[in-house]
């Protein structure tokens, strides 16, 4: 269950938070489209003070207009970080918030501990092509993303029809994920050249499926980061934090120390 949610205040735009659990700072940074609290986050937060801040244009956060690429995302993350008083924490990031970790682990190490980057976008791999979920169906989006997209887990997180009532707030998210991931090539080739100035203790955790951003993706974090171990993640696909949240939990919480 999660501990509390609450509006905070960053510069004047109100941002969806969720939090749970004691301990050391964690810091999760959700991908796009799944920033509710799971299952996951309930076992990291037995060990850990969980923040779960949620971006910009995604459920009720305001301040998209303020969002142009994803150096704004980081400048964001940072007011974040300082209105919740978190001079460091351990950071995990998802998908697009892997990347936004990475971005944060680079222009700000003195803020990240440990860095966990789990099916991370922002690389670039040559001859590895990516899946495009911005083209695709529901149908096509499950195959993407989940090892099993049958599962009673992928027709939950991405179904046939969402409720009419959810349908702007997941409009506001895909304009929200375009601008960040719609035309990336530029960002990516600079974050993917600069890897090796990451200084923080980097686990990077893939599923070994994931058609979306295939394991030669996290190849490419886990040799070009200094130090970094690549964990996979088997019958899992872009989102082990879901498809495995014990298997999961177990990997970054011992290698974060916790």
């Amino acid at each position: 269950m999660v501990e509390q949610e609450v509006a905070l205040k960053v510069r004047g735009k109100s941002i969806e938070l969720r939090q749970g659990g004691e301990g050391l700072p964690l810091l999760y940074l959700h991908g796009a489209g799944t920033y509710i609290w799971m299952p996951v986050h309930d076992r990291l937060a037995r060990r850990r003070r969980v923040f779960l801040p949620v971006h910009p244009g995604f459920g009720a956060s305001e301040g998209l207009d303020e969002i142009e690429d994803i150096e704004d995302l980081v400048f964001h993350t940072v007011d974040v970080m300082d209105e919740l008083g978190l001079e460091q924490a351990d950071v995990v990031g998802l998908s697009l918030g892997g990347w936004l970790a990475a971005e944060l682990a680079l222009r700000h190490p003195h803020r990240v501990r440990r860095l966990v980057l789990a099916n991370a976008a922002g690389t670039r791999v040559a001859g590895v092509p990516r899946g495009n979920i911005f083209m695709a169906t529901p149908a096509k989006s499950r195959a993407l993303l989940f090892h099993d997209p049958t599962s009673k887990l992928a027709m939950t997180l991405v179904p046939d029809a969402p409720p009419p009532d959810r349908m702007e707030t997941i409009l506001r998210g895909r304009e929200a994920a375009a601008r960040l991931l719609w035309h990336p090539h530029v960002a990516q080739r600079k974050l993917t050249s600069r890897l090796g100035r990451i200084t923080a203790p980097t686990l990077v955790v893939w599923g070994a499926d994931d058609k979306l951003l295939p394991l030669a993706y996290g190849e490419a974090y886990a040799n070009g980061i200094p130090g970094a171990r690549l964990a996979v993640i088997e019958k899992s696909a872009h989102l082990p934090p879901f498809e495995h949240p014990e298997r999961f939990a177990d990997v970054v919480l011992s290698f974060l120390g916790a």
